[in-house]
C-alpha cells in the first residue's frame, strides 16, 4: 500500500510518500540519492539506470528544498521532501 500526504509546515510545502514494502537497510539509505545507485536486491529484478532519486534530489534542491528517506527493514519506507512556499504573487528567485 502507498500513502501520499502533503501539507504546509511553516513556510514550506511538505510532501511524503509512504509504502508498506520491505524497507531499506540503513547502509543503502546513505547512497539512495546518488546517481546510478540501485539497491543490491533490485539489480537482478528491475531495469533502470538508477537516476530517478538523484534527479528528484536535484530538482528539489533547485527549488531551495531538501529531500530525505526514513525506513526500517520490514516496515516500509517514507520518502519526504520540502520546498519553500513563496508569498502569493511573489515568484521565488526574482527581486523587486
Amino acid at each position: 500500500m502507498i500513502t501520499l500526504r502533503a501539507r504546509t509546515e511553516k513556510s514550506s510545502l511538505l510532501v511524503e510518500v509512504q509504502d508498506t514494502g520491505r524497507g531499506i537497510p540503513e547502509e543503502e539509505q546513505r547512497r539512495l540519492f546518488q546517481p546510478y545507485h540501485r539497491q543490491l536486491s533490485d539489480r537482478e529484478h528491475l531495469s533502470g539506470l538508477g537516476l530517478g532519486l538523484a534527479l528528484c534530489k536535484n530538482l528539489v534542491q533547485l527549488h531551495g528544498g531538501r529531500i530525505w528517506v526514513q525506513s526500517q527493514e520490514g516496515k516500509g519506507a517514507t520518502f519526504s521532501f520540502s520546498i519553500p512556499i513563496s508569498p502569493l504573487g511573489h515568484q521565488v528567485g526574482t527581486t523587486t
